[in-house]
């Protein structure tokens, strides 16, 4: 048998093609080696972000409990200022009958 014009570069052909082949198996692992490494990254970046809401909530909740307090401070300072209200009124009340009482006695 003799070597066909076409079987040498059918050749170089077949050999460029492996090389080619594995080139690219060594992109895929490259990238599949990539990919993993962005996987546990992402991973990573949602235990961290899980994190920072489980703490943000307890923010939250450390601010409802201030809120509540000064809701209870509020109350308290309007139950003392009706309080004061009514020891205005007495006093001013009490004043005016005694004034009247000096005045108008005969």
């Amino acid at each position: 048998m003799s070597v066909q014009p076409w079987e040498p570069p059918i050749a170089r052909l077949t050999g460029a093609l492996e090389q080619i082949a594995d080139r690219l198996d060594g992109l895929d692992r490259r990238v599949d080696g990539i990919d993993r490494r962005l996987d546990g990254f992402e991973q990573r970046m949602d235990h961290r972000f899980a994190q920072i809401d489980a703490r943000f909530a307890q923010v939250d909740a450390r601010f409802a409990q201030v809120d509540a307090r000064f809701a209870q401070v509020d109350t308290r300072f309007a139950q003392v200022d009706v309080k004061f209200t009514w020891l205005i009124g007495i006093v001013i009340g009490t004043w005016v009958t005694t004034m009247l009482a000096i005045l108008l006695h005969r």
